[in-house]
């Protein structure tokens, strides 16, 4: 199975690299539907603000690795998700909030940064507390679907998930599970597998729950 691994790795590394910043420009639909209502009003920036944060810190544990696809992947996504917050800054109205957000995702970088160009700590320490952060950030990116589960099983209708989201983001995990079993890396691996889980889980609902009931209309909100 390893040596299988080991041959498609090549394969994998680009697919998975090139299926997240596809997956990353879906940010761009956010800032059209923004230009379209001329404000940012009824979205909500914290999806861009934790992309940030993670893909910000995982340059820095791709680079501890020495992993060119991990640091690739997450620079580009660094680099989008920072034109996004851009863009919402000057459509929003509470720029003084996002302003002190903003300033202290910049400061937890900085500071992980500077710890790990300046601590007396072993290589293989620096790699394990970074990974750790890593693997906190994006479980809690993971997480965030759960909410819609639960409001399309209280509906009992799928309507409200995008369905073209849904297989894009089990597309991605799935690589990405896959890519760090074969790379033996537990920081890729467990929040993906995670991601994965709830990825079939929600691409199901749209088999057990393919509608609106009868004289039901399920709420409609904002996908961020």
């Amino acid at each position: 199975m390893m040596t299988f691994g080991k041959t498609i790795l090549p394969y994998l590394s680009f697919t998975a690299l090139s299926s997240t910043v596809a997956f990353f420009l879906c940010g761009l639909q956010i800032c059209h539907r923004i230009k379209t209502r001329g404000s940012s009003e009824g979205t909500s920036p914290a999806p861009f603000l934790l992309s940030f944060l993670s893909c910000g810190l995982f340059i820095q544990y791709g680079l501890l690795k020495d992993d060119d696809i991990i640091t690739y992947t997450n620079g580009i996504g660094c680099f989008l998700q920072g034109c996004y917050l851009l863009y919402f800054y000057f459509m929003t109205r509470n720029k003084r909030f996002l302003n002190k957000v903003i300033a202290i995702e910049l400061c937890i970088i900085g500071i992980v940064v500077y710890w790990v160009q300046h601590s007396a700590n072993s290589h293989l320490t620096k790699q394990t507390y970074v990974g750790n952060y890593c693997i906190f950030l994006n479980i809690c990116s993971v997480a965030a679907p759960l909410f819609d589960i639960g409001k399309v099983v209280r509906n009992k209708s799928s309507e409200s998930l995008p369905l073209p989201l849904c297989i894009a983001c089990f597309v991605v995990c799935f690589q990405w599970m896959f890519y760090g079993y074969i790379v033996d890396d537990i920081v890729i691996l467990v929040p993906n597998v995670i991601a994965t889980v709830i990825s079939i889980l929600q691409l199901s609902l749209f088999v057990i729950y393919p509608g609106a009931p009868p004289g039901v209309f399920p709420e409609k909100y904002e996908h961020i």
